[in-house]
């Protein structure tokens, strides 16, 4: 309390060899929640650390937390994670109050794994913004295996030992394009002794020599992406006929001289067709993915890999067996099936929601007696329909609440993947959503003929995506407030106007002096006027509900220092700058200054585009999504939108709410409505970026917490394929028409 800092810190020090482990666990306290937005445990290793977020449930009661090393991320240049010589644990600032953490026994998790999933840490160096790529797809696949009930671990590839195969009965690479000579012939040892090995979208030739295949190609899906996985006659017990992935592109292998294979499975195209292309491989001693694992096809995807994984590893279907009997009925809370039916009987239940508990019941039964006769598969399914029941069962008892404003973002601007708007507005009404927040402009491209900004290089082919998602929305009554992201560039902008903007000075410079080439500098004036007749653009051409800010903000605290932002900065100071820039951190005076020189440079815009967009159109609304702790987003990157709020800029606000902890998420979403004030608070549940991005319960459970604080309505991230997943089980209850 009384102080400005964004987090606290403590350090353990100690040698710890975690190659082999799923992670870390340990017990922690803390007795209250409010003053803390969430907790970062890091783990040094060499020059840099492995990191990982966790958000507490329970304030004045221990807890067990566990950090998977599969959702860490890397930050510096790690040495493994058999060279970790220090922990530390970060708590970010939420209220201004003390409270009282503490942690006991700390040890290891997991228990013994059966799939060992090689991360490729010695990709990253020097691999840009591929490096984070190599993590993600990793942990997509571990997750995948959690989902299973599959014990996994994840190993970095510098780290492999050959004590770590003990046990192991597959190994997977996820998206490994090197693999060291000392790696290759650890793996060599072990498929020589009968492990079986999954590889994905890469294939060295000495991991195609272990799997029997080598590369032929590789094929561009034309025009649009592979829809997914279509079975063939060669396909396996289990295999889904198909499992969604939109995959972009695939690598083609075919069996070495002398050895066999089978493919599986192939791709179908954007239009439905099987194409020749093989998408899965599998030999005596593995298989091979065309491209990454997504994970995101739904119990498709899932299936999938169970096939697979009982194909490779066939003792493993009587743990999938026991897992998913386990599993049934646990949801929203309860523990078991028991729990589930307590819970349920709790909440008046509808006739139609008894009798889903009733057919779950059945059904367990029957996986439970197919399970004591050794029917690993028959009580798979058995358990899988139980399951669904059970499902059903909990959301119908869910209520709805009317008149909210239920709004979803969708990154993409032509709607979800192979659909056009008007089939995917009308999928988000049948579901009970009333608004879309659609991403159609960037800080240097624009989905729609524009004067101001470049318009994307598929506008003749594919047409205006504002006027085909704001027909679809007229048709089926959903609002539509058109997404910028503000400033980013990202990738999407053509390459001569971010030469054009490097040339002219327009971009950010970083306090170590690096360019940041896609990131526009808020502070010139020319980019200012772009970032206002942007927006204002859509109003004036378009009957759109209403423009949303994203990005309205700097990157971070390391941006922008560049020739122009010192020239302005200095005439608003007066003065020149004697130690620039480190003065904007060391010197009092300067630094106060600074922050609200950089403020100031966002507000502007902010404030014009309010007042011009309500000047050309007075019911048009003005939003933005915003990072969620304000008090320290303020001076971090610049984004005041408290102050906002307060002037009235605003019509509502989306603070970016993206965590998995429903306790966390209360306490934020409270501390918010003060920040907010008078302005409506739509919170942004973060469904795309859950560790489960299917899991429809927290997505009910969360939207519950804004109605029980008394709000009006919420916006969740993103709408894309776990959106398709999850939607149905919200209109059973949650967003029912009643």
């Amino acid at each position: 309390k009384g102080t400005r800092h964004e987090r606290v810190s403590w350090d353990i020090r100690a040698k710890v060899d975690l190659r082999g482990s799923r992670g870390i666990q340990f017990d922690f306290y803390c007795r209250e929640l409010e003053p803390f937005t969430s907790f970062s445990l890091y783990f040094r290793s060499g020059g840099g650390w492995y990191h990982a977020s966790f958000c507490p449930d329970l304030a004045g009661a221990w807890q067990r937390i566990v950090i998977d090393k599969a959702d860490t991320r890397i930050e510096g240049s790690c040495a493994g994670w058999g060279a970790v010589d220090a922990i530390r644990l970060s708590g970010w600032r939420g209220r201004d109050q003390d409270t009282l953490c503490a942690i006991a026994n700390l040890g290891f998790a997991g228990g013994p794994p059966q799939v060992l999933v090689v991360r490729a840490d010695s990709n990253v160096s020097g691999s840009g913004g591929e490096g984070k790529a190599f993590g993600q797809y990793a942990a997509t696949v571990s997750r995948t295996f959690d989902r299973l009930g599959i014990d996994s671990v994840q190993v970095a590839d510098s780290d492999l030992a050959p004590e770590l195969f003990a046990g192991i009965k597959l190994v997977v690479l996820p998206y490994n394009p090197r693999v060291s000579a000392a790696a290759a012939e650890q793996l060599r040892t072990y498929v020589g002794g009968g492990g079986k090995l999954l590889a994905c979208y890469s294939l060295p030739a000495e991991i195609g020599k272990l799997l029997g295949l080598r590369v032929t190609g590789s094929v561009v899906a034309e025009p649009a992406s592979f829809a997914g996985f279509a079975r063939t006659a060669q396909g396996m017990p289990e295999q889904p006929d198909f499992a969604p992935q939109a995959s972009w592109r695939t690598t083609l292998a075919a069996p070495l001289e002398g050895q066999s294979a089978r493919v599986s499975a192939v791709w179908r195209d954007g239009q439905g067709r099987d194409t020749p292309h093989p998408a899965l491989t599998v030999t005596s001693a593995g298989a091979f993915l065309g491209h990454v694992w997504f994970g995101d096809g739904g119990e498709a995807a899932l299936a999938l890999m169970r096939a697979l994984a009982g194909e490779l590893v066939p003792d493993i279907w009587r743990k999938l067996a026991e897992r998913a009997l386990a599993q049934i009925g646990v949801i929203g809370g309860a523990s078991d099936f028991a729990a589930l039916r307590a819970a349920i009987e709790g909440r008046q239940p509808s006739q139609s929601a008894r009798e889903a508990l009733a057919q779950a019941d059945a059904a367990r039964r029957e996986a439970t007696a197919h399970f004591t006769a050794d029917k690993w598969r028959e009580s798979l399914a058995a358990s899988g329909q139980a399951a669904k029941a059970a499902r059903r069962a909990w959301f119908l008892t869910c209520k709805p609440r009317a008149g909210e404003h239920r709004a979803f973002w969708c990154h993409s601007a032509f709607g979800l993947r192979g659909q056009n708007w008007d089939d995917s507005i009308r999928f988000l009404k049948e579901n009970g959503f009333n608004v879309i927040l659609p991403n159609m402009l960037w800080g240097g491209t624009a989905y729609y003929p524009s004067k101001v900004l470049p318009a994307y290089g598929e506008l003749a082919e594919r047409g205006d995506q504002i006027e085909q998602c704001l027909t679809a929305c007229r048709k089926y009554g959903v609002a539509c407030h058109v997404w910028k992201v503000n400033w980013n560039m990202s990738s999407h902008a053509p390459k001569e106007f971010v030469e054009r903007m490097v040339r002219e000075g327009r971009v950010q410079k970083l306090f170590s002096g690096e360019v940041k080439e896609s990131w526009l500098c808020p502070s010139h004036p020319d980019n200012q006027e772009l970032e206002v007749a942007s927006m204002l653009e859509i109003v004036r051409v378009y009957k759109v509900d209403g423009v949303h800010f994203d990005y309205i903000r700097y990157p971070d605290g390391n941006a922008c220092f560049c020739d122009g932002c010192r020239a302005r900065f200095e005439a608003k100071l007066g003065r020149p700058v004697a130690q620039w820039p480190q003065d904007t951190r060391q010197n009092e005076e300067v630094r106060a200054a600074w922050l609200a020189f950089r403020r100031a440079n966002i507000d502007t815009v902010v404030r014009r585009v309010s007042h011009e967009s309500h000047a050309i159109r007075p019911s048009v609304q003005v939003s933005a999504a915003v990072f969620r702790n304000w008090p320290m987003d303020r001076d971090s990157i610049g984004q005041d939108w408290g102050m906002w709020c307060e002037q009235g800029w605003l019509d509502f606000v989306c603070p970016m709410d993206y965590v998995d902890s429903n306790a966390s998420f209360r306490n934020i979403v409270s501390l918010q409505k003060a920040f907010a004030a008078k302005v409506p608070l739509y919170p942004g549940i973060g469904l795309s970026c859950w560790k489960d991005p299917h899991d429809a319960a927290k997505l009910a459970e969360q939207i519950a917490i804004t109605r029980e604080l008394g709000l009006s309505g919420f916006t969740v991230f993103n709408y894309d394929a776990n959106a398709e997943a999850v939607l149905p089980w919200m209109r059973l209850g949650v967003t029912a028409d009643r």
